[in-house]
C-alpha cells in the first residue's frame, strides 16, 4: 500500500473521547497467508496503552518492541501529531498522541519528509518542535500508531500477534466484500473468550465498537500477547 505525500499520514492527536479500553476482545487463529490482509488495519491505526512523556524512540523501541536498527535504517518518515520528526530521540510523546511511520517515499516530497532531510528547512512549518524543553509529564495513556507502505507487512504481523486495539468500523470495512477469502483463512475465533464460527464473525456488525484484536497463526501459537489492562 503506497503512501503518497497527500495521504493522511499527518497523525493528528486522537480525540480524547476515544481514549478508552476496548469494549470487546477478538482472538483469531488464521492461515499464514491471511495475516497480511489484517495488516491493512495498521493504516487506520493500532491503539496501545503505554507510558507517555517519553521520547518517540523510547516508545517505539522500548515499549512497542521495534528494533532500534530498524527504526534508524528502515523507517524514513515519522509524524507525531501532524508534525515531521527529525530526531526520534528528542521528540517527546504527549498523552493521546498519534504517530505515523513510513518507509522511504518516492519523489521530492518523499525526500523532503524524511527525517534529517537536507530539505528540512523547506518544511519547517510542519517540522516537530518540543513545546516544553523539560518534556511531557509521564503518564499511562493511549497512543495510536499508524503504519504505511512496506511497514504494514513488516511490523504489522508481530503487533497483531501481540495484540492491538482497532476501530470496529475499520474491521467491518476490512471484511466487507471479502467474505469468501476470510471465511477460508480464519481457522478459529473467540469473541470475549467464547468460541464463535467464522460465519458469525463475518456477519457481526462491528461498527461503533472498539475491538482488542490478537491473532495467531499455526507457526506462532506461543506468542506472548499484549494485555490491554497492563499496557505495553
Amino acid at each position: 500500500m503506497a503512501m503518497s505525500a497527500g495521504a493522511d499520514v499527518s497523525s493528528r492527536p486522537m480525540n480524547r473521547r476515544k481514549l478508552m479500553q476496548p469494549s470487546v476482545h477478538l482472538s483469531l487463529q488464521v492461515s499464514e497467508d491471511l495475516l497480511p490482509r489484517f495488516c491493512l488495519l495498521a493504516g487506520g491505526g493500532f491503539t496501545f496503552l503505554v507510558q507517555t512523556g517519553c521520547t518517540v524512540h523510547d516508545l517505539l523501541c522500548g515499549q512497542l518492541g521495534i528494533p532500534a536498527e530498524y527504526l534508524v535504517g528502515r523507517v524514513q518518515t515519522i509524524f507525531l501529531n501532524a508534525s515531521v520528526v527529525d530526531d526520534s530521540r528528542t521528540a517527546s510523546v504527549p498523552a493521546g498522541a498519534t504517530i505515523a511511520l513510513s518507509a522511504a517515499m518516492p519523489g521530492i516530497a518523499g525526500i523532503m519528509l524524511r527525517k534529517g532531510s537536507p530539505y528540512a528547512p523547506m518544511r519547517s512549518r510542519i517540522s516537530h518542535v518540543n513545546r516544553d524543553s523539560t518534556g511531557q509529564a509521564p503518564r499511562r495513556d493511549h497512543v495510536v500508531l499508524k503504519l504505511f507502505n512496506m511497514l504494514q507487512r513488516e511490523l504489522g504481523p508481530p503487533m497483531l500477534r501481540r495484540g492491538v486495539q482497532v476501530s470496529g468500523r475499520a474491521l467491518a470495512d476490512l471484511f466487507r466484500g471479502r467474505t469468501r477469502v476470510f471465511h477460508r483463512g480464519i481457522l478459529s475465533a473467540r469473541f470475549d473468550e467464547e468460541p464463535i464460527s467464522p460465519d458469525v464473525l463475518l456477519e457481526t456488525d462491528w461498527t461503533g465498537r472498539d475491538v482488542f484484536l490478537r491473532m495467531q497463526t499455526r507457526q506462532h501459537e506461543e506468542t506472548e500477547l499484549y494485555d490491554p489492562r497492563r499496557g505495553a
